[in-house]
C-alpha cells in the first residue's frame, strides 16, 4: 500500500496537480448521477466464443474448471484499466483521487432461484493477472461463497452480513451512524477495514444479466461509497453484420451498458478506453497475455 500523504486517502492519491477545469467539476456537478453518462457498446464475440471453447476443451482433458464469458468480460475490464489509470480514478469530497488498487464487485447468486439470497464479492486485480488468474480467483470465491451458504444460511457473505446486525438498530441511529460514516468518507477518515470490505469502494461493479437472458440496461451509480463505473453485460445475440468485403455474415453480438462518472476523465479518455475494451474482447488471445501500465 503506497504511503498515505495529505489530504489524501487510505485508498487513493489526492490529484491536485491537473487541468482546473477538471478541479473545478466536483463543485458543479456535486453527485455521481449528477455527472453520469449513460452509453451502449455492440461487441462482436464470435472470435471470443471460439477461443472460449477451445480453452475448455483443452482444460476437459486435464480436468481444469470452464472459463466463461464473465471472466472474460472482467479480465478486459482488468487490462483496459491497468493500459488506461484515469478509469480507476475516482471522486469524494469534491476531490479526484487515483485509486491505489484495483478492485471489481459483483453480485454472487446462492443458486439460481426467485428466492435465493444474493451476495456480493470483491476481488483485487493487478497488471500480472491474466484470463486464466482471474478466472481461478472468481471461481474459487464463487465456490467459497456458495459453500458458506451451505453450512450458514443465515450468515451472508463480507460486509453484507453486517446489516444482519445494523438492520436491528432503531431508525434514528442506523440514520445517525450513516451521515457520520459518510462524513468521515467525505474528510478520507473512513476506516481501511470498511473501505476494504464495502463494494460501494470497488474500482468497477459489473453486473451480468446474459445468464438470466436479459439484454443490458443502464444501472444508476451509488452516492454512497466511490464507484464511479458501473457495467451490465446483456444477452448475446445471432445478428446479420456487413464485414468489410461488404457481404452479410451472421456474427454474434453482445451489447454492455456502461454508467460513467464523467469527473474522472474526459470523453475523449473514455471513448478510447471503451475501444481498447472492445478490441481487447474481439481479439481475445490478447487476455492471456500480462498488461502493460502506461509509462511514467
Amino acid at each position: 500500500m503506497k504511503k498515505r500523504k495529505w489530504p489524501g486517502r487510505s485508498d487513493g492519491t489526492y490529484l491536485n496537480k491537473i487541468d482546473p477545469f477538471m478541479q473545478a467539476l466536483p463543485y458543479i456537478m456535486k453527485g455521481r448521477n449528477d455527472s453520469a453518462v449513460y452509453f451502449t457498446q455492440q461487441i462482436d464475440i464470435t472470435s471470443l466464443k471460439a477461443y472460449l471453447n477451445a480453452l475448455n476443451h483443452e482444460s476437459a482433458q486435464s480436468g481444469g474448471k470452464k472459463v466463461t464469458l464473465f471472466h472474460a468480460v472482467l479480465a478486459a475490464i482488468v487490462k483496459t484499466a491497468v493500459e488506461r489509470p484515469q478509469m480507476n480514478r475516482f471522486v469524494i469530497g469534491r476531490r479526484l483521487y487515483q485509486r491505489h488498487k484495483m478492485t471489481c464487485a459483483f453480485v454472487i447468486k446462492r443458486e439460481f432461484n426467485d428466492d435465493a439470497k444474493e451476495e456480493i464479492a470483491i476481488l483485487s486485480f493487478d497488471e500480472q493477472d491474466t484470463l486464466s488468474t482471474i478466472a481461478e480467483k472468481i471461481q474459487k470465491e464463487v465456490h467459497k461463497v456458495r459453500q458458506e451458504a451451505k453450512s450458514d444460511d443465515k450468515k451472508r457473505h463480507g460486509a453484507v452480513n453486517w446489516f444482519n446486525y445494523l438492520m436491528k438498530m432503531p431508525r434514528l441511529l442506523l440514520k445517525l451512524m450513516v451521515a457520520f460514516l459518510s462524513w468521515l468518507d467525505y474528510h478520507g477518515w473512513l476506516p481501511r477495514f470498511v473501505i476494504d470490505a464495502d463494494p460501494m469502494h470497488a474500482s468497477f461493479f459489473l453486473s451480468n444479466l446474459a445468464s438470466l437472458n436479459v439484454d443490458a440496461p443502464y444501472h444508476h451509480l451509488y452516492e454512497w461509497g466511490t464507484t464511479s463505473i458501473f457495467m451490465t453485460i446483456g444477452v448475446s445475440k445471432k445478428t446479420a453484420v456487413v464485414n468489410k468485403d461488404q457481404q452479410l455474415e451472421i456474427r454474434e453480438m453482445m451489447n454492455m451498458a456502461f454508467t460513467l462518472d464523467e469527473r474522472i476523465s474526459d470523453g475523449f479518455y473514455f471513448a478510447r478506453s471503451i475501444k481498447r475494451f472492445q478490441q481487447l474482447l474481439e481479439h481475445p488471445e490478447q487476455l492471456n497475455k500480462p498488461s502493460k501500465p502506461p509509462a511514467g
